[in-house]
């Protein structure tokens, strides 16, 4: 009997240890987190039968003036979940076959391989999703077959090839603490310029549980789980026209323009209404390698004839010439090996004229005249040195928020030169556009916008405020000039004229038939040294010259020499577009 007693006491006690321990997982080691981990065991437990997918990312969106989007557009797209085979009926794949246009044995190859939830991609492009139709969409919802979906996904980048550089492009990123944990983060343009307030706050996931067969567990079945902040996602509202970017773009293709941009402010505000960069760029597919992906408005080239403009207005408001002084060209300058581009000269001429028929002769005097700090000093208070675009503070604690990342410095003198020692020779070059001098073509339209606005300098603006998801403003960029006053306001009305007068009876009288009347100046610089066949073309105008609305620059990069002026062409063009443009709006 002892022996008896004995044993039950021992299996009693291993099943009161038993009940304890049960009782211990049950109700206390499920709610503790599990080693290595920020979940619970029953939180692991349920996430081992998750099968889930994100449908939108939580990241902020970016809109043109009007609202329309260029990033984090929804589309519907064919989701694949894992399921038991037998769940694969042969009328889901035999469908699902015809509206993809491929056999039924691929579709049944790639939804038994599914271990996650499987996207069905674009035959085109891979990394976006296959269209489906209205149709399409509208019988999945209706069918509610086993483990297949319609669900709205967000293409972070709808427009492909179309997107402009200045949007920019996101990486993932793992954490140096936590290496397993990524994030999204701006590598290019606003997306890394706006990085703070574009990031968001968490993504939208479409969850589905499945018992250990993949089969939908009832009851469970679906969940969407979103930030619970209707706030988000920011939206970024920039101050251009995806209308006008997108028909830019088709005037730029149409003449062949394989490198360059087109940059279109506002006359009256500065803001980028357009800013269309070549070679176009695919942030779906990013080569760093390719450099597609540089903004080509904010890239500093070397700015021949265009120049000039800078040149006569420093030198008038400098008083080192007025507008009664007569020059003589008689197509050489006489040294520096510097001559004119008329090899038999343009004889006795003002520089009203100098200005129009772009003489190197006149305007190499004028920069051997201006002294250096004289130079440099016009240039930083007309934006032709360093930088233009504007820098923002949100006053939520972000106050380097930059409208135009990647936005190289321009200049007058080599980066080296002592501006004590510049001689002449540099100063005469300089005056024609050439030798060290660099310019942005966002700075030479914010330039123009500077004579319009009577001499007064300010900085162009990109992004006009951060609305919350809801559309009400979180942060607004006011259009803000600078405090002072460039260059005196009649210099700035002789510059005025003068690039009428180009347009009228100087090397820009291709353009006297547009729609609207323009005022302008050509220039063709070096691409690289001296003495090769590559050259940027340039042009830069505003109009209508009775009461302008629009300042543009056109630079076309790297052609090689001929007889055409590929900018002058896409600057009428681009005039003629804004025209129309401006009977609608």
């Amino acid at each position: 009997m002892k022996r008896i007693a004995v044993i039950v006491i021992l299996f009693t006690a291993i099943l009161i240890v038993y009940v304890i321990r049960l009782g211990w997982l049950q109700f206390i080691e499920t709610k503790r987190s599990v080693q290595t981990s920020s979940h619970t065991l029953l939180q692991r437990s349920v996430i081992q039968r998750e099968r889930g997918i994100i449908l939108d990312d939580g990241r902020g969106r970016i809109l043109d003036r009007y609202g329309r989007q260029y990033t984090g557009l929804s589309e519907y797209a064919l989701v694949l979940f894992p399921v038991h085979k037998q769940a694969m009926a042969a009328e889901v794949t035999r469908t699902l076959a015809l509206w993809l246009h491929v056999t039924e044995q691929e579709v049944l190859k790639r939804w038994e391989n599914a271990i996650q939830p499987y996207i069905w991609p674009d035959s085109a492009d891979a990394k976006l999703p296959h269209p489906l139709t209205k149709e399409q969409v509208e019988r999945l919802q209706t069918l509610s077959w086993d483990g297949v979906r319609a669900l709205p996904v967000t293409i972070r980048y709808p427009m492909k090839g179309q997107t402009p550089q200045w949007v920019g492009t996101v990486a993932e990123r793992s954490g140096a603490d936590k290496p397993t944990e990524r994030s999204i983060e701006g590598v290019s343009g606003l997306e890394r310029a706006f990085q703070p307030l574009l990031k968001g706050i968490g993504p939208t996931t479409f969850v589905h549980y499945t018992d250990a067969l993949h089969r939908p567990l009832y009851g469970l079945d679906v969940r969407i789980r979103r930030p619970d902040n209707p706030y988000y996602p920011l939206r970024l509202l920039t101050t251009t026209s995806m209308e006008l970017q997108a028909e830019i773009e088709q005037v730029m293709d149409r003449n062949g323009m394989k490198k360059g941009s087109v940059t279109v402010l506002d006359a009256r505000t500065r803001d980028v209404v357009a800013m269309v960069s070549r070679p176009a760029f695919n942030p779906n597919h990013v080569d760093p390698h390719k450099g597609d992906w540089n903004n080509r408005a904010l890239k500093a080239l070397a700015p021949g004839s265009i120049y000039k403009l800078f040149i006569a207005a420093a030198a008038l408001d400098a008083k080192v010439t007025d507008p009664e002084e007569v020059f003589h060209c008689d197509g050489q300058y006489g040294k520096y090996g510097l001559s004119c581009w008329l090899p038999e000269g343009h004889g006795e001429l003002t520089l009203r004229e100098a200005l129009a028929k772009s003489c190197n002769v006149v305007f190499a005097e004028l920069g051997e005249r201006l002294d250096a700090r004289t130079i440099a000093s016009y240039a930083s208070k007309l934006g032709m040195s360093g930088k233009v675009g504007m820098v923002s503070d949100d006053r939520l604690g972000h106050s380097a928020l930059r409208h135009f990342d990647g936005e190289e410095d321009s200049r007058v003198f080599h980066s080296s030169s002592d501006e004590h020692t510049v001689d002449g020779g540099v100063k005469a070059q300089l005056g024609i556009g050439q030798r060290d001098a660099r310019l942005t073509p966002l700075a030479a339209a914010n330039f123009v916008v500077t004579l319009l606005q009577g001499g007064v300098n300010g900085e162009p603006r990109l992004v006009q405020e951060v609305q919350y998801a809801h559309g009400l403003p979180l942060a607004q960029f006011a259009a803000r000039p600078k405090v002072e006053q460039a260059i005196k306001p009649f210099t700035a009305r002789y510059i005025q004229r003068w690039m009428e007068d180009t347009i009228q009876y100087g090397t820009g009288q291709a353009l006297r038939h547009a729609t609207w009347r323009l005022a302008g100046k050509s220039g063709t610089a070096q691409a690289d040294a001296f003495g090769t066949n590559r050259l940027h073309t340039w042009f830069v105008g505003y109009g209508p010259v009775q009461k302008p609305r629009f300042a543009v620059a056109v630079v076309s990069e790297e052609e090689a020499a001929g007889p055409s002026h590929r900018a002058t062409l896409v600057f009428g063009e681009v005039m003629d577009v804004l025209a129309e443009y401006s009977l609608h709006k």
